[in-house]
């Protein structure tokens, strides 16, 4: 006679147990073998993204710059936020809102960069009319627009690391996202003022984007142009946040552990130029 066992009348705490074993990027293709795999499979991923979303051994790093200043822009560290759907803590994971979720990082200036060249500025900076001295330390990126140019281009890199013994020494480096925003003309118009500016992407697939604020700055002395040309412009963007998703940076974070492991004793230095 034939066993009528199957793998749906296996526990559920022995399931887990065997699924725990599985890196996150192969548990995710099990979402699809049945109802209860999938279950068990987001189950598990939402705790994981629990334990690492405030990456408590890594630090999250972001390189912005025009193409023309990569070798004078000091990275910047990022500070954790929140993640999307973690606050509940009865609330349930699936497929969709796995796919939506995003944590918030706060970008921010460290001590080994404020010693480098000011390729970013602060936005207590008396550059910008109006601007208040007592305005905490924002790292900031200028943008100037001639008459004739529509946008301005910021390659934008994030990195995911491992802090080591020392500054700007770490045990292990990951790439996250590496892309190019383009800020144009029109919308730096539409978007200056105190508000945060809607999210900038720096991939067609959303997986990073940062979030600035844009303030205009005044030109300094008369500039004569054409009727119906447009005026040079120049503007400040106030780094306010980093967005990266939430799955995305998970399977980053056990990425950089198994790097950890494969290169043990050796470490890797970023130095700020």
């Amino acid at each position: 006679m034939a066993s009528s066992n199957t793998i749906n009348t296996v526990p559920n705490e022995i399931l887990l147990s065997v699924l725990t074993h599985l890196p996150s990027d192969e548990l995710l293709r099990l979402t699809t073998v049945s109802r209860r795999f999938c279950s068990a499979v987001l189950r598990l991923f939402r705790q994981r993204l629990a334990d690492t979303a405030a990456l408590p051994d890594h630090r999250l790093i972001l390189e912005c710059y025009q193409p023309s200043a990569k070798l004078s822009t000091p990275y910047l560290y990022c500070d954790y936020l929140s993640t999307d759907g973690l606050s509940d803590p009865e609330s349930e994971l699936t497929p969709s809102s796995l796919a939506s979720s995003y944590s918030h990082f706060r970008p921010v200036k460290q001590d080994e960069n404020r010693r480098g060249r000011r390729r970013y500025f602060t936005a207590s900076s008396a550059a910008v009319p109006g601007a208040s001295p007592d305005l905490p330390d924002v790292p900031s990126q200028d943008i100037f627009l001639d008459e004739d140019v529509l946008f301005s281009q910021l390659c934008t890199v994030t990195n995911l690391v491992k802090m080591g013994p020392k500054p700007g020494l770490f045990l292990s480096h990951v790439n996250v996202g590496d892309g190019l925003i383009r800020v144009w003309r029109n919308w730096l118009a539409a978007n200056a003022g105190s508000a945060p500016a809607p999210i900038l992407w720096a991939d067609t697939a959303h997986t990073v984007g940062v979030r600035f604020r844009v303030a205009e700055r005044e030109q300094p002395g008369a500039v004569l142009v054409a009727v119906g040309d447009e005026m040079p412009l120049a503007y400040r963007l106030e780094f306010d946040e980093v967005v990266v998703r939430a799955g995305w940076l998970l399977l980053m974070v056990e990425r950089s552990e198994r790097q950890e492991v494969t290169t043990s004793g050796k470490a890797i230095v970023i130095a700020s130029i």
